[in-house]
């Protein structure tokens, strides 16, 4: 990605960029923190609101300075809203456009803001903090060490087979260890939060990958339950937590594709839900 702003044309029609949707019943102004450092504004719809900023009719392209400003407006404005974040890149033709999205999903939209109010997400990674995963695995799990011995102590070299099978001992021991860490760290942390979700490792080193939902105002407790839940582990284990940031990862509801919007005369087109 490169870091400096995109040239466009002048001469190209201006859209409204979408960063989310708040409560707020009256217009907000958030001043000039959005993409091409343009104001972000909010456009309602009953005591709902879209955050957006005017900006060239055209395709977004990922650049470090564009995604930077969208989730600097989006950490902007979960300190004052509840927010159900729009990804990155979404851009409408017009004001009424937006309205006519909110209107026609205001109900949907309504029950999530209520669901997700005065919420945030907090994110916690655990790590085993080892040099070798399988050799930290083999010196403290008989079994795996045992199977390990018993086909590399021989005069031949084991078989594809038998190397395929220590391969899955040791993911079935690793998946094991993982599920009891996490929910051990679940259990501790139960008291300070409303919903976890715990996502697919991204490395072998990876204990947990999760992200928790955490009323505002209790995010010093998370904190400090994730440093009692640290002291639970021995020095193998590190922990990395993050946040606050706007609820992701707890969206239940789907934007229908903003180029779609269905005109006055076309049937409304709901949002639907799932993940």
């Amino acid at each position: 990605m490169k870091g400096s702003m995109e040239y466009l044309p002048a001469y190209l029609p201006k859209g409204r960029y979408f960063y989310g949707i708040i409560r707020a019943g009256d217009t907000q102004d958030l001043g000039p923190i959005g993409l091409r450092r343009a104001k972000v504004y909010s456009i309602g719809f009953r005591n709902i609101a879209a955050l957006v900023s005017d900006h060239p009719l055209t395709k977004i392209k990922p650049l470090r300075e564009t995604l930077t400003a969208h989730h600097q407006v989006i950490k902007e404005a979960i300190q004052d809203f509840t927010i159900i974040p729009m990804a990155f890149g979404h851009i409408v033709r017009s004001a009424k456009e937006i309205r006519r999205l909110l209107e026609v999903n205001y109900p949907e939209i309504d029950q999530e803001l209520n669901r997700l109010s005065n919420k945030v997400e907090m994110g916690l990674k655990i790590l085993w903090d080892v040099d070798n995963i399988f050799e930290y695995f083999v010196s403290r799990d008989r079994d795996l060490r045992d199977f390990r011995d018993r086909i590399f102590g021989r005069s031949r070299q084991p078989t594809q087979g038998e190397k395929i099978e220590l391969g899955r001992l040791f993911e079935s021991k690793l998946s094991r260890e993982r599920q009891i860490h996490t929910e051990k760290v679940i259990r501790a942390l139960s008291h300070c939060t409303v919903d976890v979700k715990v996502n697919p490792p991204t490395h072998e080193k990876m204990v947990m990958n999760g992200v928790f939902l955490v009323e505002k105002g209790k995010e010093r407790s998370f904190e400090e339950r994730v440093h009692l839940a640290a002291g639970l582990f021995d020095g193998n284990f590190g922990f990395d937590y993050s946040g606050p940031w706007a609820p992701h990862n707890f969206i239940e509801l789907k934007i229908a594709e903003l180029g779609s919007i269905p005109s006055p005369q076309e049937s409304p087109r709901r949002l639907h839900r799932g993940l």
